[in-house]
Parts: C-alpha cells; structure tokens; sequence
C-alpha cells in the first residue's frame, strides 16, 4: 500500500471536492488497501465506516432487500458525515476470479478494441461463454448483486453486475458469470438458479450467451442458441489478423488473482449510489426503496447521458417484465 500516495490523493480531493479523475483514483486504490486507523482523509475515514458496520455473513443477510436499504441508508450517511458531496460513476462491479478462458488471461477491453477497429472476434472470445442474468429492476439488480457473492462455483468463476450505457446494447440491469465452456455454462447457470429458489428472488431472468453483446449484434450466427448447433463459421484469414494485430500489443497480467474481498469498499458504495441514481433515471419506482435523495450526487455528464436512453431504458424493463 502506497500510503504516501494516498495522502496525496486525499489531499488533493479536499483542496479539489471536484476532481473526478483523482476521486476514481482514490476509490481504486482504497479498494484493496489494509487501513491504519490515523492519518486518514475523509474518503479512507469513509470506507472505514463502511467495512466497520458489516456483521459476520453481511453476504447472505443483504440478499434481503429490507436489510439492503437499511444498509443503503447507512453507507449514504457515512458519505455524508465525511462531507463527500460527489460521486464518480462506478457502472460495474466485478468479484470472482479475474476473467480466465483456458488459462489465459481475458482482456476483454483490447479484444473488444480490436473488434471494434477490424470486426475480427479473437480465437478466446470464442471459447468465451456466460450466464447472462437480466433483473427486471433495481430491486432485483441488487438482489442479484449480493447472491453472486454467495454463489460456490466451478472456479470461483468471475461475476460481474453492471448498469448498461451502451445505447446499441438492450436491457438496463445485468449480470455475468464467465464460463469457458458450454458445459461449464449450463453447470453455472443451474447454480445461479438453485440459489435463486432457495434465496426466493423472482423478476430476474437468466440464459446462456457467446461472447461479448457487440459480437452477435454483428454476427447474429455467432449467438448461443439452445439445442442449436455452432453456425459461426469462422473466417479463414481472422488467426492471421489477429496474430498481426497484437505483435506489439501487450497483453498484461491482471493486477490481482481475484477480484473478491471481504469486505465492501468505498468503490462498491459509489457503485450503489450510481445504480440508486440512474434507477431514478430512467423512471425505475424500485429505487424509492433505496432513498433516491441520499448520498452525493453524480455528475452532469452522466446525467445527461442517462436521460438521453431514459426512454428506451423505461421501455426495456416493461418489456422484460412481460415475459414473466
């Protein structure tokens, strides 16, 4: 832990209450940081209260949307107490394993990069399969959230809960677990639903999906489809691309083996906030459960960026409440 880095952060951020890029900076570097209790900034004092508050299996018992809110509520007033009056939008959160497909390392940004600039699926991204989970709100999305932490999987597989801002991308709320297999998929989906049943979450809808969204939106062949053998024939001269693209393209290690902790982070809670804020966005009623008018607020950019798929957001949830 670098603490003298820290402080600097922590520094900047109360001469600065503003600066958006050293906030994100700080909340990432707090996330994984053992604490001294003395010399701290509000934003440490902050996380501080945060893990202080959580109770032995707080995994299982904030499954509960009651013991949820109450917690909403508590984190937003440590927020609060420290003065920190605006939050970075955090979109997703990630616990697990850090993303592996056969022993390699995902790095899904520049596959998807790479994608982006050539319309070429890497060799991995077709090894890569999820369970894609769809909440029907933000009850359902935080409901999600806590069970994943409680899941025993194959793998410790890697999970991830997310807000959706891709305006090309349907559905606001979802879930991933990563799998490298068909077979690994199906075994990971039974368990994310024996654990719903057994937890008594409804509204939330899950199935297995190929790949990242951009790719079938592309390719439609390249989507899993149950009983459905594999149509995506790849091309012959994609290896090749590949291959040339990334000669001189690192790919690193991920900073860590896993992305679990045992505890809640001052990240996580902004990651809340965010859900709380865009749920109120988009015209979600779930999120008065939570206090929409608690914790700091986010920024105009985000806002605005919301409001502009406010409809179609709205729109997409009737939809996927409809299919029961």
């Amino acid at each position: 832990m670098d603490y003298a880095q820290l402080e600097r952060l922590e520094k900047r951020v109360s001469l600065k209450p503003n600066d958006r890029q050293a906030i994100r900076q700080l909340v990432t570097m707090l996330e994984y940081s053992n604490l001294p209790k003395q010399h701290l900034g509000a934003y440490s004092k902050a996380q501080l209260e945060v893990t202080g508050g959580l109770k032995k299996g707080w995994q299982a018992a904030l499954v509960d949307t009651g013991r949820q809110t109450a917690a909403y509520s508590g984190w937003m007033k440590a927020l609060d107490t420290q003065n920190i009056q605006l939050a970075v939008p955090i979109a997703q959160i990630y616990v697990g394993q850090t993303i592996t497909i056969n022993g390699e390392h995902g790095n899904c940004g520049q596959r998807l990069n790479f994608f982006e600039e050539t319309k070429v699926i890497c060799g991995l991204c077709h090894e890569c399969y999820k369970v894609q989970i769809l909440p029907e709100n933000l009850e359902g999305m935080f409901q999600v959230y806590f069970l994943l932490l409680n899941l025993q999987l194959p793998r410790d597989n890697a999970r991830k809960s997310m807000i959706e801002l891709r305006e090309a991308v349907k559905f606001p709320y979802k879930a991933y677990i990563y799998c490298e297999s068909i077979a690994e998929a199906k075994e990971c989906l039974a368990i994310f639903r024996a654990a719903q049943v057994e937890f008594e979450i409804t509204g939330v809808h899950s199935k297995i999906s190929h790949g990242c969204s951009e790719y079938s939106m592309e390719y439609p062949e390249f989507k899993y489809s149950e009983g459905a053998g594999d149509d995506f024939e790849t091309p012959s001269d994609w290896s090749g691309i590949e291959e040339a693209y990334f000669t001189d393209i690192p790919m690193p290690a991920p900073e860590r083996p896993s992305n679990s902790k045992p505890i809640l982070s001052l990240r996580d809670v902004f990651a809340f906030r965010t859900w709380v804020r865009f749920a109120e966005l988009i015209g979600d009623k779930s999120c008065e459960k939570y206090g929409t008018r608690l914790g700091p607020e986010l920024p105009q950019p985000f806002v605005k960026r919301v409001q502009g798929q406010a409809r179609d957001r709205h729109r997409e949830m009737v939809e996927l409440s409809a299919q029961g």
